[in-house]
């Protein structure tokens, strides 16, 4: 199935595994990922995509246009940032056609809890370890892979399971504590979408393994909040670079999240991305 999409766009690995990391790239172009728990295959087709996965596929087209943003105009966002000079003329340029994901909560609570002082690598290989421990296989041509583990599925394999994985840093506990919120009904996940930025973030904030770093990506990523501004060391670094005059040398965290917010403005996320990256382009 093609669906179009709001020049510019282009489908890139890179940008895919940037923000959801189990993406993979097979024969003639096309990346398989999930989308709405269901395994597709996506690729490149004019200024749009052309989409496959299991049948009917129209009862997927509405979840693969939210997924990919495929119905929004990027073109204010890079004016808007275009207008605020170096770098972000250029950055908007070589990007051009990036967009931020829209990817399920739960999932991407469980990629960034992940993602804690980890390699774009090693998130993959702990996703997959999870999804091939306790996930339900999926596959579509000749490829097969594990759908990401539930909430109930990681409560029901129970705490001791989770650490055996060794995904290091406490992960496998805090990911048992964000599954039995979520099971429990304390965290309402879905919810958090219509709650302002501060307040998502906030009860983000309250699971174990979820730093600042860590609730902005989900903010960022699944819950609507394009002001949200994940700094790790990649953005830190491309902020200490391109704006050392204005927020200074040793800035805590929360310092380069306010100036980026207000600086950037309601594009702060996608800023972010471009300065993200600008700086993996430059360490490769």
């Amino acid at each position: 199935m093609h669906l179009t999409a709001p020049r510019p766009f282009r489908l890139e690995l890179e940008w895919l595994q940037s923000q959801a990391f189990r993406w993979t790239e097979h024969d003639d172009g096309w990346c398989y990922g999930f989308v709405q728990g269901s395994l597709i295959k996506v690729r490149q087709s004019g200024g749009g995509i052309e989409f496959h996965g299991p049948e009917p596929e129209e009862s997927l087209e509405a979840h693969v246009r939210d997924y990919f943003r495929l119905d929004q105009d990027p073109k204010p966002a890079s004016r808007s940032l275009r207008n605020l000079g170096d770098p972000m003329p250029e950055l908007v340029e070589t990007y051009r056609g990036l967009r931020v994901l829209r990817q399920d909560p739960w999932e991407c609570l469980v990629a960034y809890i992940c993602s804690a002082n980890a390699t774009i690598p090693r998130v993959t290989a702990m996703l997959d370890k999870l999804a091939d421990s306790f996930g339900e296989p999926h596959t579509l041509d000749d490829v097969t892979c594990n759908a990401m583990p539930s909430a109930e599925q990681l409560v029901e394999a129970g705490e001791d399971t989770l650490e055996a994985l060794d995904l290091g840093l406490d992960k496998g506990k805090h990911l048992y504590a964000a599954a039995r919120a979520v099971t429990d009904g304390r965290l309402k996940l879905d919810d958090l979408s219509s709650a302002s930025y501060a307040a998502a973030r906030a009860e983000l904030r309250e699971l174990p393994g979820v730093g600042p770093k860590v609730a902005d990506c989900v903010c960022l990523f699944a819950l609507d909040k394009p002001e949200s501004f994940p700094i790790d060391r990649h953005i830190r670094n491309g902020l200490q670079e391109h704006y050392h005059e204005q927020v200074g040398t040793g800035a805590t965290h929360a310092r380069l999240s306010r100036w980026a917010r207000d600086y950037f403005g309601e594009h702060a996320g996608y800023a972010g991305q471009l300065l993200f990256l600008d700086r993996l382009d430059q360490a490769r």
